[in-house]
């Protein structure tokens, strides 16, 4: 009996010396703080855009006095909702696809090499998109004092991940690594 003491006092002795280290923990649905920041700004302006359009006189003309540049921005993201079916569709039918910064890129299709007005037609509102991106993302950096101009490359990226989030299935997604995968 006295034996099974010392035995339980040495396990005990032993148990508690031990250092126990819990395993790292990586949750990939977490954002990060900057992608938090990126996301609440833009969110911020989508909204700012709906009670805007929701404040219209009569006369068809809104009653809020807009800054040049907060005017530019909305504008843009009226566009962005006017062209996203035909985005849609373009990323579906394959001909584009969303790049690593952001931005979307025409993607190598024999239906647009054989149809020069198509092309045209999806080169157009291409540029439209990745002007009113470009419009968009400046605009985050210049409102948030926390963002530097050092951040572009990361913001950029913020937003090509949200993009690649909110395209539809089939979607040409182009990793960080510059390579191309269908999502």
């Amino acid at each position: 009996m006295n034996h099974i003491f010392y035995v339980v006092l040495i396990l005990v002795i032993f148990i508690a010396g031990c250092s126990i280290h819990a395993p790292e923990v990586r949750i990939t649905g977490e954002k990060t703080a900057l992608e938090k920041e990126v996301i609440g700004t833009y969110d911020q302006m989508e909204e700012d855009m709906w009670m805007i359009a929701s404040t219209r006189s009569e006369k068809g003309e809104s009653s809020v006095k807009l800054s040049p540049e907060k005017e530019k921005v909305l504008e843009a993201l009226q566009e962005q909702k006017f062209n996203k079916d035909d985005i849609d569709e373009f990323k579906i039918k394959g001909y584009v696809g969303e790049d690593n910064q952001g931005f979307l890129q025409i993607r190598p299709s024999r239906a647009l090499q054989q149809d020069s007005e198509l092309m045209e037609l999806v080169k157009e509102i291409i540029q439209e998109e990745n002007r009113d991106r470009k419009i968009i993302m400046d605009r985050v950096i210049e409102l948030k004092s926390s963002l530097k101009e050092s951040d572009r490359r990361q913001i950029y990226s913020v937003f090509a991940k949200m993009n690649h989030e909110n395209s539809p299935k089939g979607t040409w997604i182009q990793k960080e690594d510059g390579t191309w995968i269908k999502k």
